[in-house]
């Protein structure tokens, strides 16, 4: 008798887009849809990328609903908004706009998409190596990107994506802004636990 190994397939990237303080998106798998829901719980800036930890959740038709704690989604690279920014968040009045570090950086041009005049669009995550058959999913987890299309509709997710925008800008111009950076990190922080 012989046996085959079967192996689950890669899945490479999922979409999502934020709701609040999350980000979801769908899985398919032929026929059947899982919801999957990142949860940040904390924000940290390491090696001058922005890394969240938090919680996967994913849910099968059925409802059951299957978790992953402690999970890492590591910034990998951005991709500009096509659209206007979002207005600067009312509950920093204490934190200096990134435009002024733009300002004083000659390296980067003022134009009408430059500083607090522009914005992140697309946040490409690696998520730390999560387990499908944990997460009730057919799929190999191991080596995933979470791919985040920010497309707000509430003022928190505007004042998320307007701070993760100002953060991406004061840790990857040079000289860093590491005062900012701390700034932004804290009031995420605050946000993704209210």
């Amino acid at each position: 008798m012989q046996t085959t190994r079967t192996t689950a397939r890669k899945l490479h990237s999922i979409h999502a887009l934020p709701s609040d303080r999350d980000f979801t998106g769908v899985i398919e798998a032929g026929r059947t849809k899982y919801q999957f829901i990142f949860s940040p719980e904390n924000a940290q800036v390491e090696k001058s990328k922005l890394v969240l930890t938090g919680v996967v959740t994913a849910s099968a038709r059925n409802g059951r609903k299957y978790q992953a704690k402690n999970v890492t989604a590591s910034l990998l690279a951005t991709q500009g908004s096509a659209s206007s920014a979002p207005p600067f968040p009312r509950t920093l009045d204490g934190i200096a706009r990134p435009l002024e570090a733009a300002q004083k950086n000659d390296s980067l041009p003022i134009t009408e998409a430059t500083g607090d005049r522009s914005s992140v669009g697309v946040l490409y995550f690696k998520l730390s190596p999560l387990s499908g058959k944990q997460l009730g999913l057919p799929f190999d987890l191991s080596n995933t990107q979470l791919n985040v299309r920010l497309y707000p509709r509430s003022e928190k997710e505007r004042d998320l994506q307007w701070l993760y925008s100002a953060l991406v800008l004061v840790t990857l111009v040079e000289p860093r802004d590491d005062q900012k950076a701390e700034g932004y990190v804290a009031e995420i922080n605050r946000i993704l636990k209210a």
